[in-house]
C-alpha cells in the first residue's frame, strides 16, 4: 500500500511533509532484524513546484530496502531528476554506516543531482546522525528540517528505534568516539576522573536511565566508549570533552569554559558573574542567574518615573543560551560564550564560525538544518533534558514578533557568533546604528510593523494605522530615506521591507568600557576583554 495522491497538483511544503509522515507507516519490517527495531521512513520526490514524481516506504519493493534508494534507483532511474525536491521523514544515511557494496542514501541523493532535500529528523544512530546532512550540504545540496509539529509525530511512529539507538551510546564498547573536533579528544595530563562532579554524573545518569553509578568500574568502560575519557597505560584520564562537561572544577583548567553574564541595570549600574563548572549542567545556573534579575528589570531615568521593563520570552532565552553552551567551539581559547542583559536589548555572543556552507543571511532567515557542532554534548544535554528539539530555538525566534518583539539580528564578529535581541520596536534603530534624533513614535511603531510582515505595500501600511495613502506613503519615505527599510520591485509590486544591515550594526552598549569588549588579534582573531569591571 501506499498514500494516494493527486500527481497534477501543486502541494505545499507543508503537505507534502505530512504525506511522507504517513507514507513512512506502511514501512515493512525486515524479519532478518530480530534482535533491534526498524525505522519506519517515508519518502517523496517531487518537482521544484511541489508536484509528486513518486513515493516510497522502507522496504516497499525489498525488505529492508531504503526507501531513497527505492526512489532514485527503481522508480525514477531512467528519469532527470536533477533539480528535484525530496522529502524524507529520517536523515538519509552514509555510506560509511552500510555494508559494502551497498551505498547510503546520501549518495544516491549526491549522484541524482537533487536540489533539495527535507529531512523530518535526524538519524539517532550515532554513525549517521548529523554526517548525511553534513554531506548533502558539503555538494551544494539545500537541506531544510520539517516542521517540528511533524517531526513530532515522526518521533512517536518510530519510539522504539530512537530508544534502542540511544541506548547504543551506552554500550558500543572500543569504538573510537565520533567527535568532530579533535581538541575535544585530546587528554588532559596530571588530571583524573575523579575530578568529575558526581552531582552533574549523577544527574545525567538519573535522566538517561544508564544503568550504572559513578564512580564503578562499567561508568569508566561508558566514559572511555563515549570520549569523556582516554586511557594512558593503566590510568584513565578524562579528555576535553570530559572534563568541560562534567568537571568539578572545569574552569580552572579549561578557562575559557566559564560562561560570562554581565547585567546591564542602567544608571551605571550592573552585576557581573562568571558561572563556570560542569558545563552539563550551565544552562541552569545561567537561567537562575538572570531569570528574576535580567528578565524583568526596573530601570529609574533621572528625567522619568522608573519604568519596569517586560520580561523577555523565557523559552527564547533558554534555547539561545542552550545553543551557545552546546554548538559553541571549545577549540577556540582566546574567547568566552558571553550574555549581556539590559532593559533595551540582549546580547548573546558564542565563539565558533558557522558550520559550512551556512552563512549570515541564512541565520537571519531563522529557517535552518540542525546540525550540531558538539553532537557529544547534544546527546548529553538532551539526556538530561536541557535542550528542546533540534531547530526549536531558531524557530522560537522567529515567532518573536508574535509575541511583542522585534526579530533578532545575527551577525559575525571575527570568529565570535553574536545575537543581538532588541527588548522591544523602540530598540530597532538604535541596534541599526541610525541616528534616531528626529524619530518619532509613529516612526518606530512603522518600522515594527513592516518587520513583523517582512514585507509590505503602502495600501497595507495605511489600513493598519488608519492613514491616507498619501500619508503613509510620507511616513515609509522618511524611513527609506533614513536607511532603515528598502524597497523592492517597481511600480504596482512595490513592497517595503526591513533593510539589510548586518554590516551596519553597532554594538551601542551603554558605557564605552563595553564598547571596548572585543580587541582584534591575529588576522582577526577576536579576544573578549575578561578584564574585571568596575
Amino acid at each position: 500500500m501506499a498514500i494516494e495522491y493527486d500527481n497534477r497538483k501543486k502541494y505545499s511544503s507543508e503537505e507534502l511533509m505530512e504525506l511522507a509522515f504517513q507514507e513512512s507507516l506502511f514501512s515493512v519490517d525486515d524479519d532478518n532484524h530480530t534482535n533491534k527495531p526498524n525505522p519506519k521512513v517515508g519518502a517523496i520526490l517531487t518537482t521544484t513546484e511541489g508536484k509528486i514524481l513518486a513515493t516510497a516506504h522502507r522496504g516497499e519493493l525489498r525488505i529492508g530496502e531504503h526507501c531513497e534508494y527505492t526512489l532514485i534507483e527503481r522508480k525514477l532511474k531512467s528519469e532527470n531528476l536533477r533539480g528535484c525536491h525530496l522529502y524524507v521523514t529520517l536523515e538519509p544515511c552514509v555510506d560509511e554506516a552500510r555494508t559494502p557494496p551497498k551505498r547510503g542514501c546520501s549518495t544516491h541523493i549526491i549522484k541524482a543531482r537533487l536540489g533539495k532535500v527535507f529531512i523530518g529528523i535526524r538519524d539517532p544512530n550515532v554513525d549517521v546522525e548529523n554526517k548525511g546532512a553534513e554531506k548533502l550540504m558539503s555538494k551544494g545540496i539545500e537541506v531544510k528540517d520539517f516542521q517540528p509539529e511533524i517531526a513530532t509525530k515522526i518521533r512517536k511512529s518510530i519510539a522504539d528505534f530512537i530508544q534502542y539507538q540511544e541506548a547504543q551510546k551506552f554500550t558500543k564498547q572500543g569504538k573510537e568516539a565520533q567527535i568532530p573536533v579533535d581538541y575535544l579528544k585530546q587528554a588532559i595530563a596530571d588530571t583524573s576522573i575523579s575530578l568529575f562532579s558526581k552531582q552533574a554524573i549523577d544527574e545525567f545518569i538519573k535522566n538517561s536511565e544508564a544503568g550504572f553509578t559513578y564512580p564503578s568500574q562499567p561508568f569508566n568502560e561508558w566514559a572511555l566508549s563515549f570520549g569523556v575519557a582516554t586511557k594512558d597505560g593503566n590510568n584513565v584520564l578524562p579528555t576535553n570533552l570530559g572534563l568541560l562537561l562534567f568537571g568539578e572544577h572545569s574552569e580552572e583548567t579549561l578557562h575559557h569554559t566559564i560562561f560570562k553574564v554581565e547585567l546591564d541595570y542602567g544608571s551605571g549600574k550592573s552585576e557581573i558573574k562568571d558561572l563556570g563548572g560542569p558545563v552539563a549542567t550551565q544552562l541552569q545556573r545561567v537561567m537562575d542567574f538572570i531569570q528574576d534579575k535580567g528578565l524583568r528589570m526596573t530601570i529609574d531615568r533621572s528625567s522619568a518615573k522608573r519604568k519596569t521593563i517586560s520580561e523577555f520570552p523565557l523559552e527564547v532565552m533558554r534555547e539561545v543560551i542552550a545553543n551557545a553552551i552546546i554548538h559553541r567551539d571549545y577549540s577556540i581559547e582566546e574567547a568566552t560564550n558571553y550574555l549581556y542583559v539590559s532593559p533595551e536589548k540582549i546580547i548573546v555572543r558564542s565563539p565558533g564560525l558557522l558550520m559550512s556552507p551556512l552563512t549570515i543571511d541564512d541565520m537571519q532567515t531563522m529557517d535552518l538544518p540542525s546540525i550540531s557542532r558538539n553532537p557529544k554534548i547534544m546527546f548529553v544535554y538532551n539526556r538530561m533534558g536541557l535542550a528542546e528539539q533540534r531547530g526549536i530555538g531558531l524557530r522560537n525566534m522567529k515567532r518573536l514578533p508574535e509575541l511583542g518583539f522585534p526579530s533578532p539580528t545575527f551577525n559575525m564578529r571575527g570568529n565570535i557568533l553574536e545575537i543581538i535581541f532588541a527588548r522591544g520596536a523602540s530598540s530597532i534603530p538604535e541596534l541599526m546604528g541610525v541616528d534616531t534624533e528626529n524619530l518619532t513614535r509613529e516612526d518606530r511603531d512603522g518600522l515594527f510593523f513592516i518587520q513583523q510582515n517582512e514585507a509590505v505595500v503602502v495600501k497595507d501600511y495605511a489600513t493598519h494605522f488608519g492613514l491616507t495613502d498619501k500619508t503613509a506613503q510620507r511616513r515609509i519615505t522618511k524611513l527609506l530615506e533614513l536607511g532603515l527599510i528598502e524597497k523592492e520591485g517597481e511600480n504596482r509590486w512595490v513592497r517595503y521591507k526591513i533593510k539589510n544591515v548586518k554590516d551596519k550594526i553597532k554594538d551601542n552598549l551603554s558605557t564605552q568600557k563595553n564598547k571596548n569588549l572585543y580587541q582584534g588579534q591575529n588576522q582577526g582573531q577576536i579576544v573578549l576583554d575578561r578584564q574585571n569591571k568596575k
